[in-house]
């Protein structure tokens, strides 16, 4: 019987524990902000818009010069994928017709292509590069100056000439 009573008392007592657990968590926690609790209202997400889809520009292409002749304008213009030069009018077509000339502002020195790109023509580097040639470069002299530390071999002597030594044996 007495055995039966420490259960009930064990029992009660954590009913009890387990009651106030649940008060004290309905109260929350006191160090938090009022309404802070509170659950917050599920925010609505509208899915994306799809990219548009991309337009097929050649980025390696470059303009490399342009002129006028006869009231038409030339453009020379670089692919640097298949490094290949062109020259092209105003309207002429290239690759199928996915490089196209639309205008060309003088003003500014910009060509707009059929898509949208511009293309202008790169700035100088200022960059001398060597080249090649079948001619000899002259060396610039530098002349020595009159009082200077530095004293020079006189080459008006006459050379003297040294004999090759002559091998020495040596017996034990």
């Amino acid at each position: 019987m007495i055995k039966m009573r420490m259960q009930v008392l064990f029992f009660l007592l954590f009913v009890i524990c387990f009651a106030f657990q649940l008060s004290t968590h309905a109260q929350g926690n006191p160090f938090l902000r009022p309404g802070s609790q509170n659950r917050k209202p599920t925010s609505i997400v509208n899915p994306a818009p799809p990219p548009p889809s991309p337009k097929p520009i050649n980025s390696n292409l470059e303009l490399r010069g342009f002129f006028k002749f006869e009231g038409t304008w030339h453009f020379a213009l670089f692919d640097k994928v298949k490094n290949k030069g062109y020259w092209l009018k105003k309207g002429e077509s290239l690759d199928d017709g996915k490089v196209q000339i639309e205008s060309f502002n003088p003003e500014t020195e910009v060509v707009k292509m059929k898509g949208g790109q511009t293309l202008s023509l790169k700035a100088s580097q200022h960059k001398i590069l060597p080249v090649p040639s079948a001619q000899p470069v002259k060396k610039k002299q530098t002349a020595v100056p009159a009082k200077s530390p530095i004293r020079l071999p006189n080459t008006n002597l006459p050379r003297v000439k040294i004999p090759p030594r002559k091998p020495t044996i040596t017996t034990p």
